[in-house]
């Protein structure tokens, strides 16, 4: 685990976002996108019943146990998965068709048989190119046999064989790659928006556990307060239990420091409380195994205190921003999808045009052959003899075929195109909304840098009054010219002053995180590198025309 502190700065751009100098980054951490076991160890040891965690530590447990985070990775590999589904329709199909049948009938003339038998066997393979059209080839054979006379010149056995290519192409409707793919688009805009949200998902689990991280530092040093206040407040009943013993003080002082004990007492009750709640929610953040790492107290390494940063340039983060967040990013494929739907639905309009086109060839197992004085005959050849007429040519054909129809009215594609139109001027708006509030979010959160920054200075300079205040007053105390009750009202507001100092720090903390999200730069900050291959849209890996420069 790293546990250096390390200097770094987050340019955006050209370098005009300098941010927080001092911030703990640990070395490259590499987030993988695929489906993998939780670690069964976490690298966190425990010394006498504490658990020392610094802030790169917790981030590299968290991206790697965290829930959430991998219920995110079920969902980045469906998306993933759903693009190599879409593209199973280049998928040849394969058909195979086997037939058998035996006839007996009661003889009506000489010509018929009354037994008769036949098999029939036929290959397919079909295959749709991008612009929707099919293509098809067929070979089918059959035999027939039967018990009729030879005397009638008739084939027995008949072997029949064809072969058929025929190519259908929607010339209006359901034309085109962009109509004919839409399904494929569709299945690779859903992947990019699944992992942007992937993206979104790291960002949101590293900004929760920085934030839990502080909210822990926050209650510990809060409680710290608390007991320094405590002490003192010891202190002082001390101080005067021995004046009121000298006889220089009324023993009645003491009732106003024991209120200001009692007071006291209880604020550490409650800053307890929320430090074990702390603990427990940074431990969930973490996924931390139930057993003895629940138990041990956590003790936090990575100081608050932040370097003083130059002044944000807001125009600069606005345009880093747009260009770098996830949420941005998914609503502009938001946009795109709703596009390739409204182009869909207006080719869905148009009427349907189909043109077919056949070829086929033909053969049998019928020979010629010539008696001694030259008459020719049909003589019953082999299966042989019919194939050898296909893979000749000696018997073709084609056909072509336009196919027209059209819904008188056409609502239903009408309405769709329509419904199509508004969701697409709606993920438009959606977009510009979205934009909208990262430009004021960027703003806000640059005003919050400026303004935290300030009220640390001003903090410390409370306090450093306060220390003074208190220290003079407790000299005119001691010199019989002050009360308990001023000297407890500048122990509150001592405290009081320690306490907006810690607030004020960890404010900044706050607002240093917030800017980083608000413009896309959180995980660029930490180093984390997520590592989410692009899916390969292969669509011809099991095609007929896989190597093709056409196909594509």
């Amino acid at each position: 685990m790293e546990k250096n502190r390390c200097r770094f700065a987050v340019l955006a751009a050209c370098g005009i976002l300098l941010l927080a100098s001092s911030w703990p980054v640990a070395g490259q951490l590499q987030v993988e996108t695929k489906v993998a076991p939780l670690p069964t160890e976490v690298p966190l040891e425990m010394r006498d019943g504490v658990v020392e965690l610094s802030l790169d530590g917790a981030l590299e447990i968290a991206l790697r146990r965290n829930l959430d985070m991998v219920i995110e990775i079920y969902n980045r590999t469906q998306a993933r998965v759903g693009v190599e589904q879409t593209l199973g329709v280049y998928d040849p199909l394969t058909m195979v068709d086997l037939r058998a049948s035996s006839v007996s009938r009661p003889p009506v003339s000489v010509t018929n048989p009354t037994n008769a038998s036949n098999q029939q066997l036929g290959l397919g393979l079909s295959q749709f190119v991008p612009t929707g059209g099919l293509f098809s080839v067929g070979l089918q054979n059959s035999r027939s046999k039967s018990d009729i006379s030879g005397q009638f010149n008739f084939l027995n056995p008949q072997y029949s064989s064809g072969l058929n290519l025929s190519f259908t192409q929607p010339l209006l409707r359901d034309f085109g790659r962009q109509t004919f793919e839409r399904q494929i688009r569709l299945a690779q805009n859903r992947n990019e928006k699944s992992s942007a949200d992937f993206v979104q998902r790291v960002v949101v689990t590293v900004q929760s556990l920085i934030n839990g991280y502080w909210n822990l530092v926050d209650a510990r040093e809060q409680l710290k307060v608390q007991q320094q206040s405590q002490a003192l407040a010891r202190e002082l009943r001390e101080r005067t239990r021995i004046l009121i013993e000298a006889g220089t003080m009324a023993p009645l002082d003491l009732v106003q420091i024991d209120a200001n004990i009692a007071a006291n007492e209880e604020e550490i009750i409650k800053a307890e409380i929320l430090v074990a709640g702390s603990e427990d929610a940074l431990r969930r953040l973490m996924n931390l195994p139930q057993g003895p790492l629940w138990d041990a107290e956590i003790r936090l390494t990575t100081s608050p205190e932040l370097e003083p940063v130059p002044p944000v340039d807001v125009r600069e983060a606005i345009r880093v921003a747009l260009e770098n967040l996830p949420t941005i990013r998914a609503q502009r494929l938001a946009v795109e999808q709703a596009r390739i739907s409204a182009l869909f639905f207006h080719n869905q309009v148009l009427p349907a045009l189909d043109l077919t086109l056949t070829y086929g060839l033909a053969g049998n197992n019928a020979i010629t052959v010539f008696n001694d004085q030259g008459t020719p005959r049909i003589a019953t050849g082999t299966f042989g003899d019919a194939l050898s007429q296909i893979f000749g040519a000696d018997f073709d054909g084609w056909s072509a075929q336009l196919t027209f129809g059209y819904p008188l009215g056409n609502r239903g594609a009408r309405s769709a195109r329509v419904i199509a139109d508004l969701n697409l001027e709606n993920a438009k708006t959606a977009l510009t909304q979205a934009e909208q509030l990262v430009f004021t979010d960027v703003r806000e959160t640059a005003r919050q840098i400026t303004g935290s920054a300030k009220q640390i200075e001003a903090a410390r300079a409370s306090v450093y009054l306060q220390e003074r205040s208190l220290e003079a007053e407790r000299k005119r105390y001691e010199n019989g010219r002050s009360s308990s009750f001023e000297i407890n009202r500048l122990q509150q507001d001592l405290a009081a002053a320690k306490s907006r100092q810690i607030t004020a720090i960890i404010t900044h903390r706050r607002a240093h995180l917030h800017f980083l999200q608000s413009t896309g730069m959180l995980l660029k900050a930490y180093n984390i590198v997520i590592d989410d291959p692009e899916v390969s849209v292969d669509r011809w890996s099991f095609s007929l025309f896989r190597g093709r420069p056409w196909a594509d």
